[in-house]
């Protein structure tokens, strides 16, 4: 079987567009096809890592049969949690390249097993995506029970220059929160952090070890409760558990974060405020409506 790499396509792995492509055929077997030659590119070997490229030709072992598999997964995938409640989403931004939404609390960003209700699957059913080529995914990634806007490209053009643009940390991120505890006026919280994939927890780490985590935060306004504080973070690096692992570090821990902090509330106080794009030529070749673009995703419990 054969398939034209497209626009979506150019520059994505090859081991990476095969995953999503047959989403049915088991990660071992498609390692070993490209591995042992079976897996082609333009007629020759490649490996895993090999960049695609618009035009390739890219020959598998599959036939129709692992295709017809990989579409009822994919099917699968569109139509799970299709209660008319999934379909309502609070869309902030949309064009051609992107949508931005906002997660609510208590929903996972992407689904963690086959089937299960998640931010991603309800933007999949809100689209009516049908295509294969290419699925929507986020990049960023919000915990289970933060809020807050969230950035889905709609294509493999705009997947890949929001996700430079946040590994180059020039899409600035602005998270409300309400912490309990004295913090000063405005601050800068720069110690590094190492996640343990085992407890699904993050701690502060010394002597040069974990990620480099740096977060700036300034005090709004008094909450309604003696010694908690509405506060603005920006996160200038976007580590797992950032915002949460930083602000109990100096003594503040987020209002119902059972996890990193004690005081408890209706739920996890923090909540992906606002998201500001660059004047990048990348986003004006997607848009010129995308520079400089400030999105604002309002929530009662933070304003």
């Amino acid at each position: 079987m054969q398939i034209r790499i497209t626009l979506d396509n150019d520059g994505r792995r090859l081991d990476r567009f095969l995953r999503v492509t047959f989403p049915a055929v088991p990660l071992g077997q498609i390692m070993k096809s490209i591995r042992t030659g079976f897996v082609r590119l333009d007629g020759k070997r490649a490996k895993q890592d090999t960049r695609l490229t618009e035009g390739q030709i890219v020959s598998v072992p599959w036939g129709e049969s692992e295709q017809r598999r990989s579409q009822l997964a994919f099917d699968d995938t569109i139509k799970a949690h299709s209660n008319q409640d999934n379909l309502c989403l609070n869309v902030l931004y949309q064009d051609e390249h992107v949508l931005v939404v906002e997660k609510p609390s208590g929903l996972l960003t992407q689904p963690s097993t086959k089937g299960e209700d998640s931010l991603i699957t309800r933007v999949l059913k809100f689209l009516d995506w049908q295509r294969r080529d290419f699925v929507p995914s986020t990049v960023q990634r919000l915990d289970r029970n933060t809020s807050g806007a969230v950035i889905v490209p709609l294509n493999g053009k705009s997947l890949r220059v929001f996700a430079e643009l946040i590994k180059e940390e020039k899409i600035t991120k602005i998270y409300r929160a309400l912490v309990s505890g004295e913090i000063p006026d405005e601050g800068k919280i720069d110690v590094p952090l190492q996640k343990d994939p085992a407890t699904n927890t993050v701690k502060v780490t010394e002597n040069g070890k974990g990620q480099r985590a740096v977060t700036l935060f300034k005090k709004i306004k008094d909450g309604k409760r003696h010694g908690e504080y509405l506060v603005e973070a920006n996160l200038v690096t976007g580590r797992p558990h950032q915002a949460r692992v930083h602000l109990s570090h100096i003594g503040c821990p987020i209002v119902g974060d059972t996890k990193y902090g004690t005081v408890r509330g209706p739920r996890l106080m923090l909540h992906a405020y606002k998201l500001i794009f660059p004047d990048d030529e990348r986003l004006k070749a997607l848009s010129s409506t995308l520079c400089g673009l400030e999105i604002i995703c309002h929530h009662k419990l933070f304003e």
